[in-house]
């Protein structure tokens, strides 16, 4: 039996497949996002045989190698027949169209037990909420980071001080692919004071205003609300805003002191919901047009950068103008020639 590391030792390990060239195939559609269910025949689970799913059970998956390299959390179980399985869940299977699903599953049963188009399967959906160091070489290579874009608006300059008001995030892949959005308005901190040159421009922003105090609620019911969304999306997640040292910081913040979890990723206890340390709308800007720093800023760039959305200081418009930009910038970053380099360059 494989060591599973902590905190996942009691965990049940398993692999995909009946072979190691499976097991690894499909453990790459899992950590590509592409493979969120799977299928077993009925029989093979119980007393005897494998342990049956469980939702909210988290499982280790094995590489061909017998190595732990990611881990699962069931989302449903359901037992279907064979033959009434549609596209709505061999989709979600990631190995190809119906047709292949089938072919390829038909020939998987048959050397394992026998086939019959009535036999009854467990059916499984479940998402990747951890990949484990046998596992990331791949993953590194095949996800897809979902980006989530974000913008606040506050009644002050710093968390330490002041409240935020409201904040949006939209959440795309790097060609633009939407992938879900996410908007609260939250209730002044009672601990925390307004900014008097702050207010006096809110003054000036009445519709602004008006967006960024409706309805709230409460922070400590927000925050981990959003932290779920964003565990929910398909990829690594990555937080990006303009500027990162702004909206960044008061998102962290507010993760840290409602949700516990970060912006940021790193070598810290508990729950990441992030990877790395996000992008800096308003560096890579600055840097992709070209410009020297004096004249880096977020004005700068055309406006159809934005997709012609105004910056209004509505969250919501300002997380879909910056996606906009994120999307144009990374198309500019294909254009470059890639510089490479090693951990040894770096030391």
């Amino acid at each position: 039996m494989p060591v599973l590391p902590a905190p996942y030792e009691n965990a049940i390990a398993f692999s995909f497949g009946d072979s190691p060239e499976l097991a690894d195939d499909l453990l790459r559609r899992v950590l590509a996002g592409d493979k969120t269910a799977s299928c077993g025949a009925l029989r093979d689970f119980g007393a005897d045989g494998e342990p049956m799913p469980e939702v909210g059970r988290r499982d280790v998956v094995l590489n061909g190698a017998g190595e732990p390299a990611a881990v699962i959390e069931t989302t449903s179980v359901e037992i279907a027949r064979f033959d009434a399985l549609t596209p709505a869940f061999t989709d979600q299977e990631g190995e190809g169209d119906y047709r292949a699903w089938r072919e390829g599953h038909e020939a998987y049963f048959a050397r394992n037990g026998g086939f019959s188009p009535d036999m009854q399967l467990v059916c499984e959906t479940f998402r990747l909420v951890d990949v484990l160091p046998a596992g990331r070489p791949v993953y590194n290579q095949v996800a897809r980071p979902t980006f989530v874009v974000t913008d606040i608006e506050s009644d002050g300059p710093t968390p330490l001080h002041n409240s935020m008001l409201s904040f949006a995030s939209v959440a795309i892949d790097a060609d633009g692919t939407p992938r879900g959005e996410f908007e609260a308005v939250l209730k002044p901190r009672p601990d925390r004071m307004q900014n008097e040159t702050t207010m006096a421009w809110w003054q000036t922003q009445p519709e602004a205003w008006a967006a960024a105090t409706h309805n709230p609620e409460a922070p400590d019911v927000v925050m981990p609300r959003y932290a779920d969304w964003v565990e929910a999306l398909p990829g690594p997640h990555v937080f990006v805003a303009a500027p990162m040292i702004f909206d960044g910081l008061w998102m962290d913040h507010y993760l840290d002191e409602f949700a516990g979890t970060r912006v940021l990723s790193g070598p810290f206890k508990g729950r990441q919901i992030f990877r790395g340390g996000g992008v800096c709308l308003y560096t890579m800007a600055g840097t992709l047009r070209g410009a020297p720093y004096l004249d880096w800023g977020m004005s700068k760039l055309p406006s159809e950068f934005y997709g012609d959305i105004a910056h209004t200081h509505k969250a919501i418009d300002d997380a879909r103008g910056f996606a906009n930009v994120l999307v144009e910038l990374f198309k500019l970053s294909r254009t470059l020639p890639p510089i490479s380099g090693s951990v040894a360059d770096f030391r």
